[in-house]
């Protein structure tokens, strides 16, 4: 009887302690692929990066069509004058290939460097919306085997950058 009685009480106090545990602990998680593809600002950097990347690549087809004229101009003269433009043409298939590379860099750079500062940004807010509403913790969804959905916060959070970014 004593037993039963202890076990009894244990019992209780552990479902008191786990209860008031549970209670005290605000717990929430966002979906940041869902996050990035509403927030506005992602969306207008990568407009933006793709109208560079149009602009480069028109220049690069010119370069291109210069490469193929010289060549075509090649084969029609004779082996003196070949000489000649074949250097020339060398030098801009080198140039072709410098600016290649130097846009995927400059572009890769500029991709980088705004991915870096909206997801500065992404975090500021997170930690200032986790604070204002008592979260002890904000993760990614992405590992979560299991989630209650009134635990997501994902919408609240893209309002909030979509509202600071059109200001």
């Amino acid at each position: 009887m004593k037993r039963a009685l202890v076990s009894l009480v244990v019992l209780a106090l552990l479902g008191w302690v786990q209860a008031g545990f549970a209670e005290e602990q605000k717990i929430g998680y966002i979906n940041l692929k869902t996050l990035l593809d509403d927030y506005k600002k992602v969306t207008d950097g990568e407009d933006q990066l793709l109208n560079q990347a149009e602009e480069k690549n028109e220049e690069r087809d010119n370069m291109v069509k210069n490469i193929k004229n010289l060549r075509e101009q090649i084969d029609l003269l004779n082996e003196a004058d070949k000489e000649k433009k074949q250097q020339e043409l060398d030098e801009k298939i080198k140039a072709l290939q410098e600016f290649t590379y130097q846009t995927r860099t400059s572009l890769r750079q500029d991709r980088d460097e705004k991915f870096r500062d909206i997801m500065k940004e992404v975090k500021t807010v997170i930690e200032e919306y986790g604070k204002s509403h008592n979260y002890n913790i904000i993760i990614d969804d992405t590992l979560l085997l299991y989630k209650q959905e009134n635990l997501d916060v994902t919408e609240e959070i893209v309002k909030i950058l979509n509202q600071r970014y059109k200001k």
